[in-house]
C-alpha cells in the first residue's frame, strides 16, 4: 500500500470537510486583513455568543455561506478543532494510533473500535461545529461555557470558568461548579417511545480493491444532542483499511458518492417529512464525506428511507439502503 501516512492524515480530518454543496477550500485559508470591528473571539480563546438564539442563527448562516466575510473575520484567529487537526504531521498521528496515548490531544481525538476495526477520529466530527469550537473543546453561549469531551459535555458559568480555568481544562469533573449535560430521554417529554437522543442507524458494505486492500462504504442517519447543539443529519463515507506496522486502522479514502431519500420524524405527535439529496465527485479531494443537516431538529425520528450510492475504488458501483 502506497502513501500510508498521507492517507491516514485524511482519515482523521473528515470532520473538516464541508458539505458537498460548498467549496472544497477551507474558508479559514483566506485570511482577512486585521479589522478593528469586534468579533466573537474572546480573551479566553473561544467564541462567545450572546444567547442560544444568536448561536443557532450563526450556525444556520454558516451552513448557507461558510465564506461570509463576517464569519471569516470571527474565526480567522480561532484555534479551532479542525484547524489544529490539520497541523498534525504523519509521524505524530502514527504514534498516537499505535500507542493509544492521546495525552495532549484528548480534547480533539478519540480512538474508536477494537482490533482491526480501530480508527482515530475527531471528537467533534461535525463540519460546522468543528470550526466553531476551539482546540480545548470550548465554546460560550450566554453565561455558560461548554466543553465537549469524548463521551459527555461539561457546562460551567463563565465567571466560575475564569476562577477555575486551569483545573477545568485539565479535569472538569473536579470543578464543583461544573455539571454534566445529560441528553433528555424522549419518554420524559411524553413521547410514547423508549428511544433516546444521540441515536445512530447505519448500513455498510465492504469490498476488495486490488492493490489497495479492503474498503468500506457506510451510510448513516443520526441525531446528535450536545445540549447547546442539536442536529438531525444523514451522512455517507468511504474508508480504506490501512496497515501501520502490525495494526490495521480504518481511514477515509476518496470515492464518488451520492445519497437521496426521505426522513420522517415526530414532534409532539405531529409527523414531519423531509427530502434530501447530495453528491460528491471522485476528484481525489478530501471530500469523502457527505453530511446533510436538517435545521428543523425533532425530539425523535420515526423512520428514514434513503439510498446511498458509491463508485468504489475498484470501479464497481455499490448501493445501500438506510
Amino acid at each position: 500500500m502506497k502513501n500510508h501516512y498521507t492517507t491516514y492524515v485524511v482519515a482523521i480530518l473528515f470532520a473538516c470537510t464541508l458539505f458537498s454543496t460548498s467549496c472544497s477550500k477551507d474558508p479559514a485559508a483566506s485570511i482577512l486583513p486585521v479589522n478593528t470591528t469586534q468579533t466573537l473571539l474572546n480573551a479566553n480563546g473561544f467564541l462567545a455568543f450572546q444567547d442560544q438564539a444568536a448561536f443557532q442563527a450563526y450556525v444556520e448562516k454558516f451552513q448557507k455561506n461558510p465564506t461570509d466575510p463576517s464569519i471569516l473575520r470571527d474565526i480567522q484567529f480561532l484555534e479551532s478543532q479542525s484547524t489544529e487537526l490539520r497541523k498534525l504531521d504523519s509521524l505524530t498521528l502514527t504514534q498516537l494510533a499505535e500507542t493509544g496515548d492521546l495525552t495532549g490531544f484528548e480534547h480533539m481525538l478519540k480512538l474508536v473500535g477494537d482490533g482491526d476495526d480501530k480508527s482515530l477520529q475527531p471528537i467533534v466530527d461535525d463540519p460546522i461545529l468543528s470550526r466553531l469550537i476551539n482546540k480545548d473543546g470550548l465554546i460560550q453561549i450566554g453565561e455558560l461555557v461548554y466543553q465537549v469531551n469524548p463521551s459527555k459535555v461539561f457546562q460551567i458559568r463563565i465567571v466560575d470558568f475564569e476562577r477555575n480555568k486551569a483545573t477545568f481544562l485539565a479535569s472538569p469533573e473536579k470543578v464543583t461548579q461544573a455539571t454534566v449535560y445529560q441528553s433528555q430521554p424522549a419518554t420524559a417529554i411524553k413521547i410514547t417511545t423508549s428511544k433516546m437522543l444521540n441515536r445512530t442507524e447505519s448500513n455498510s458494505v465492504t469490498y476488495e480493491n486490488p492493490g489497495q486492500g479492503t474498503c468500506r462504504f457506510t451510510a448513516e442517519v443520526y441525531m446528535l444532542d450536545l445540549g447547546f447543539y442539536r442536529k438531525l443529519a444523514v451522512r455517507v463515507k468511504h474508508e480504506w483499511r490501512q496497515r501501520f506496522w502490525f495494526t490495521y486502522y480504518w481511514g477515509n479514502s476518496s470515492a464518488a458518492m451520492s445519497m437521496e431519500g426521505d426522513i420522517n420524524f415526530l414532534e409532539y405527535y405531529t409527523p414531519f417529512s423531509k427530502h434530501y439529496s447530495a453528491t460528491t465527485q471522485d476528484d481525489y479531494k478530501i471530500e469523502t464525506v457527505i453530511d446533510e443537516t436538517f435545521n428543523y431538529v425533532p425530539l425523535n425520528w420515526a423512520t428514514n428511507v434513503g439510498t446511498a450510492i458509491c463508485r468504489g475504488r475498484n470501479g464497481l458501483t455499490y448501493s445501500l439502503n438506510f
